[in-house]
């Protein structure tokens, strides 16, 4: 999950460089922005998993067995 974070965070980067490259055309900037947005709340979606399953795995202890 870790790696989807920074997955996100990477691709919410990338779509903002173009947007600044690009601040001139808005029919090029709004998909960008969109795109940037929805990376926004992918990122949000996937710290809240992480949060809970941190939260599950510190309520309880869980045993497994190597056989």
């Amino acid at each position: 999950m870790q790696e989807d974070l920074a997955a996100e965070q990477k691709a919410r980067a990338t779509y903002e460089k173009l947007i600044n490259l690009c601040a001139d055309d808005p029919d090029v900037i709004d998909p960008l922005r969109f795109l940037r947005e929805r990376e926004v709340v992918h990122f949000q979606r996937f710290g809240e998993a992480l949060n809970g399953v941190q939260e599950k795995l510190a309520e309880k202890k869980f045993y497994m067995n190597n056989n």
